[in-house]
């Protein structure tokens, strides 16, 4: 019961600082926009077989995205997603590439939803002794996120975000080998970020 009181404490106290430091910067925005975070991914891949499906792992994840502004309440933009690990000489790297439309319901809040299509990609190594191998694919992908945009400048924002992506590269294939059918993969991140507005 006593961290449940202090999680809504803590929660209550950022709360407040955010809400004071964006009372002295309120929310515009115009013209072109940059942004880029990092924080924590969880992800989970599927195939037809031999690929340990259904179990998710957790690593470093991140993004960058820029943009121009349509209106005050809708921004047009490209958004570049990525997650990697590496365990026992295996690199495994997950990402997106997406045209995204992010919407703010209020034009003077900072809250946001966003969206975007375009492509997936894996990219996988794999290092033992004087062996080496890689393997590459990229296939569609989907995007959804939402997030908020703390004024902590005239034109600069902290945002803390979620984002959510799938892909679907399909086949593997290996010196001609398929050696995963139909991967699929998703990657749920939190990150914290900075935009340039």
């Amino acid at each position: 019961m006593r961290k449940q009181w202090l999680g809504y404490l803590v929660g209550g106290i950022v709360l407040s600082a955010a809400s004071t430091v964006s009372a002295g910067h309120p929310q515009e925005r115009q013209g072109f926009w940059i942004g880029l975070g990092a924080g924590y991914g969880s992800a989970g891949v599927n195939c037809d077989f031999d690929c340990e499906g259904g179990e998710r792992k957790g690593s470093f994840a991140g993004s960058f995205k820029l943009g121009g502004t349509l209106s005050d309440k809708v921004l047009l933009g490209v958004e570049s997603n990525g997650w990697i690990k590496e365990q026992e000489g295996v690199t495994l790297t997950l990402g997106s590439l997406t045209g995204t439309l992010t919407f703010y319901p209020q034009a003077s809040g900072g809250f946001f939803l966003k969206g975007g299509f375009g492509l997936s990609y894996i990219d996988t190594e794999v290092s033992e002794g004087s062996f080496s191998a890689s393997l590459s694919k990229t296939g569609w992908g989907v995007l959804a996120g939402a997030g908020y945009d703390i004024r902590v400048g005239r034109n600069i924002s902290i945002t803390p975000a979620v984002n959510y992506y799938y892909g679907k590269p399909g086949d593997l294939d290996f010196e001609g080998e398929t050696v995963f059918g139909g991967w699929s993969q998703d990657v749920v991140s939190f990150e914290i970020g900075i935009t340039f507005h």
